[in-house]
């Protein structure tokens, strides 16, 4: 019982610092950026880990992810937090119910959540306000950073595959 209280302990430790690590990551100025497209590294973290762990743990993973990008965006404060948990839960019961645990759909579920979710900070940020070529924004920025975020999802998806695998098998064996 001891140990697997620790196996808990440890398994969350090391998301929340993979967590921490990603958000360290994409706030860095310039880290792989590709003509001016920085990606965002949490949310697609999140909605991996939501395929491996269920809707619960990816609730909160989510809601962790996106609170983590509300600290550094310029939309209301929780925005992405709320999103992203709410998402994250669909996941989980998406992968629960409807569809197989594999790589073509992690990156199909975070292509979606990624285009969502650019187009209502574009609608939020600029749409709404009604400006001249407003558009070119969407296109160059938003849309360029989904993709380039989704591409994230691929490796992520190896690793928390992977975590996830080993976490399991050391829960059983304790």
């Amino acid at each position: 019982m001891k140990s697997t209280k620790y196996f808990h302990v440890l398994k969350h430790t090391v998301y929340g610092l993979l967590f921490l690590i990603f958000y360290i990551l994409q706030s860095v100025p310039g880290f792989l950026t590709v003509m001016g497209v920085k990606p965002v590294w949490v949310l697609p973290a999140a909605i991996i880990l939501a395929m491996f762990e269920g809707e619960f743990l990816g609730g909160i993973y989510g809601a962790l992810a996106g609170l983590l990008c509300d600290i550094g965006g310029f939309l209301l404060f929780g925005f992405n937090g709320f999103l992203t948990c709410l998402y994250c839960v669909g996941v989980g019961l998406v992968i629960i119910y409807l569809l197989r645990c594999n790589l073509l759909g992690g990156i199909l579920l975070t292509l979606i959540f990624m285009v969502l979710r650019g187009s209502l900070e574009f609608l939020f940020e600029f749409g709404m306000w009604g400006y001249d070529g407003v558009w070119k924004i969407y296109l160059a920025h938003t849309l360029p950073t989904a993709l380039y975020s989704t591409v994230l999802a691929i490796p992520l998806f190896y690793l928390f595959r992977g975590l996830s695998r080993k976490f399991n098998l050391l829960l059983q064996n304790s």
